[in-house]
């Protein structure tokens, strides 16, 4: 018999349910292509803007080039028709904020509004299977443009530059049917 007193054992810990659902699982192997396109997207509108000294009109350039993210997955020809609708959305999207920002200022009024959007944006994505990034870009875009300071005579020129950005970005995002024919229908 020893002096020493002996310690209880404790129960061992399970592990959390949860763990497995925070656990990084590995990227898919296309990740980088529509980050890719997004900087080619963004590239040149907005060193035209820098170019011509106006970096202030970025916002509404970088909305147009965010819809480079979408469609990678898809075959071309619907690749075609999904960024077409997506740049459509998201200029629809802009154009509810920019009109709501330039008639109000209550605070209580534009997250009214930025609730309404969000809710939209996800049905329609939804409804659409738009596929990844989903409704996040839409709402991020449209809520930050609910709180930029705005005159109604300035949304049409900002609405044409997201237009435009998004022509670019359509492009962008077809342009490897240039080079692989087959693209994502092998």
């Amino acid at each position: 018999m020893t002096d020493t007193p002996t310690r209880p054992e404790r129960p061992s810990l399970r592990s959390l349910p949860l763990a497995s659902a925070l656990r990084l699982s590995r990227p898919s192997d296309t990740w980088f292509k529509p980050a890719l396109s997004v900087v080619a997207a963004s590239a040149v509108p907005h060193l035209t803007l820098v170019a011509i000294g106006r970096p202030d009109l970025v916002m509404y350039t970088m909305a147009g080039s965010l819809c480079a993210l979408y469609g990678h997955g898809l075959p071309y020809a619907r690749r075609a028709g999904a960024v077409a609708g997506v740049v459509l959305g998201m200029t629809a999207s802009l154009a509810v904020a920019l009109v709501t920002a330039s008639l109000t200022g209550s605070t209580a009024v534009l997250i009214a509004v930025g609730a309404l959007l969000a809710a939209a944006q996800k049905v329609l994505c939804d409804a659409t299977r738009i596929g990844p990034p989903g409704h996040v870009i839409f709402t991020f875009v449209s809520s930050a443009a609910l709180f930029a300071p705005q005159r109604p005579e300035q949304i049409p020129g900002h609405l044409a530059l997201t237009l435009g950005a998004g022509a670019f970005a359509w492009l962008v995002a077809l342009a490897p049917a240039l080079v692989r024919r087959e693209g994502p229908e092998r």
